[in-house]
């Protein structure tokens, strides 16, 4: 049973995950992952939108943590579904958009809400 509750919000053209704070180690993302999957097939939308804006500002997530889920992220969703990432480091670190990507996902990480969600629901 997992010790992390995933609940999102369910809006017209995409699904929104708010990441709560405690969310850091690996096993945690890769449940976030799971009930993204889970999600995407229970309601159909193929839009995500992760809000990580309540993490840690001082606490950054491990490399090969990132390195990990951005290839599981590409395994579990490759380019049928578009992904945006809020994140207070993504301006100064692609890492795991790069990663993602390199794996066939359709990913974009940024600091900046509004443009990531004008990205998000782009037409494709």
């Amino acid at each position: 049973m997992s010790k992390f509750e995933h609940p999102y919000i369910e809006h017209a053209e995409y699904l929104e995950f708010v990441v709560p704070e405690e969310v850091r180690d690996e096993e945690a993302f890769k449940e976030l992952l799971q009930a993204m999957v889970e999600a995407t097939k229970k309601t159909g939308k193929r839009r995500i939108f992760v809000d990580r804006g309540q993490s840690d500002k001082t606490v950054r997530t491990d490399p090969m943590v990132i390195y990990r889920m951005a290839v599981r992220m590409g395994e579990a969703f490759g380019a049928s579904v578009r992904i945006a990432a809020f994140s207070h480091w993504a301006d100064q670190d692609t890492f795991w958009e790069d990663v993602a990507t390199n794996r066939g996902a359709i990913v974009r990480a940024s600091s900046d809400r509004a443009s990531l969600l004008t990205w998000l629901l782009q037409e494709d």
